[in-house]
């Protein structure tokens, strides 16, 4: 069978997969990257290798491709490669694509029958001395730091029993444990919600089981210093679409959204508090006090995927997806009258939100975006007519003032990550990352810039001499934190 991608107009411009890995040594940098920024870059994202065997494919099907800017005295080297997961290697193997909708096997080839349909494309992060790809639809795939080679699924020596994992651990900025879960936890299609907690070395300490009110996409969770809110909203699936051949996923806007709230430790009971239509896909994360938790969230008002379609058959409404900076307070005193929520920066749109993570799960200050905003120049002839994320943003939610630092009228922002000046300083000063396309060559480049003087621009730009494949996540790792690391 010839290979081709002329059925495929999406995979096109800025997503015409490369599908090569690569090795970058001493990579050309544009300004003067800080002598105190050393450490690596992880990323991961979705790539196919093979054309989806359907074309309203989600983009979320494809294959997962690690990547790492390994970055020390002013230099940094880039390398990347697939994740090699059984999906992959079988489509290698086969030469073409054997699997069918988006998390739907029923639709797959029958050369595909046992083999795991994950691509581990959407986090990759490092615990316990371990750096893991993450899909939510499976176990962590951990990967080599240095040759990013595959090596194996991790199971946390055994004692963790759920099939699947979430793309959004989140470990406790003081503590270093984890807080984890899986959905669908037990078989495709169940409502079922597995919460662990696993301790710095890796150990699994606790397991919870619970249902939620509806089978849901529960992509991301928040913890505060006592308490996991787990978001429930109106992208939902059922055996049935499954079995007649659809893609997972479908927006559903007459089921009410949730926030179900457990304490993190001990045996008690989840409380799902109900409220209007909403997706809370992200979050920056949650403080508690006397019983009243606050949420900070990146949260639009209905489905934020265009390629997920609506179980009515209404079109998507682009209005209702914008997604923004939002502030959720809940009374755990009188969980009947729901939770009060507030728009905070009406004027920022971005979805990947994120925080110094040196104080997840405790009182914070502090939130960065990748953002469009009006005041952000772009290019529209070469961008085309909808504004990009083009402004890099942390967020003050004390004082409510909002540095930015414009990327370029030509380019286009994955998710910022921020990397602290050093283990003891205050937060959110440092440097923030973001991986980057500038369409006007479609060229690839990571932008730095000092929190210190955000507004000043970025101090470098580190640049590829060729587009590298996107991002959905990446996480910044400290010389300090991971052995080895940071020395290019």
């Amino acid at each position: 069978m010839t290979l081709s991608y002329d059925n495929h107009p999406a995979l096109r411009g800025a997503m015409e997969p490369a599908r090569f890995a690569s090795e970058v040594y001493d990579c050309l940098v544009e300004g003067t990257i800080p002598a105190g920024l050393n450490g690596s870059f992880f990323r991961v994202g979705a790539e196919w290798f093979y054309p989806p065997k359907f074309p309203d494919d989600s983009p979320f099907a494809a294959d997962g491709i690690a990547s790492r800017f390994r970055i020390a005295d002013g230099s940094c080297d880039f390398s990347a490669r697939y994740v090699e997961t059984p999906r992959y290697l079988a489509n290698k193997a086969a030469r073409r694509q054997l699997f069918g909708y988006y998390r739907n096997p029923f639709t797959d080839e029958p050369e595909a029958e046992g083999v795991h349909g994950t691509v581990a494309n959407t986090n990759i992060i490092v615990f316990a001395g371990k750096l893991m790809a993450l899909k939510e639809d499976a176990l962590p795939y951990v990967v080599d730091p240095d040759t990013l080679r595959t090596e194996g699924t991790n199971d946390f020596g055994g004692d963790y029993k759920a099939p699947t994992f979430t793309a959004h651990p989140k470990v406790d900025g003081q503590s270093g444990e984890m807080v984890t879960y899986g959905y669908e936890a037990e078989g495709l299609a169940s409502n079922a919600i597995w919460i662990y907690t696993i301790a710095p070395d890796g150990t699994v300490t606790s397991e919870r089981k619970i249902a939620a009110p509806y089978l849901s996409m529960v992509h991301d969770i928040a913890i505060s210093q006592n308490y996991i809110l787990i978001p429930v909203y109106g992208m939902v699936s059922s055996m049935e679409r499954l079995r007649e051949g659809k893609v997972h996923w479908v927006w559903d806007d007459t089921v009410p959204s949730y926030i179900g709230v457990m304490p993190r430790r001990g045996d008690g009971e989840v409380v799902w508090i109900a409220g209007p239509e909403m997706a809370m896909v992200h979050t920056f994360s949650a403080t508690d006090e006397g019983g009243v938790i606050t949420l900070h969230a990146a949260v639009s008002d209905s489905n934020p995927f265009p390629f997920f379609p609506d179980v009515h058959g209404k079109p998507f409404n682009g209005a209702k997806a914008r997604t923004t900076v939002r502030k959720y307070v809940i009374d755990l005193s009188r969980p009947q009258d729901g939770w009060q929520e507030e728009v905070l920066f009406p004027e920022y749109a971005g979805a990947l939100s994120r925080i110094d993570d040196r104080f997840q799960g405790h009182p914070f200050r502090y939130g960065f975006l990748s953002a469009s905003h009006p005041s952000l120049a772009y290019d529209a002839q070469v961008m085309g007519p909808r504004a990009p994320s083009n402004g890099i943003c942390r967020f003050d939610f004390q004082t409510g003032q909002v540095d930015t630092m414009h990327a370029g009228p030509t380019v286009a922002l994955s998710e910022v990550v921020f990397a602290p000046r050093s283990p003891d300083a205050p937060e959110g000063d440092g440097w923030v990352l973001a991986f980057a396309t500038d369409y006007a060559d479609m060229k690839s480049q990571v932008i730095i810039g000092d929190t210190a003087n955000l507004a000043a621009g970025p101090v470098a730009r580190i640049k590829l001499p060729f587009r590298a494949p996107g991002q959905i996540h990446g996480n910044w790792v400290p010389q300090w934190m991971m052995p080895g690391e940071g020395q290019a």
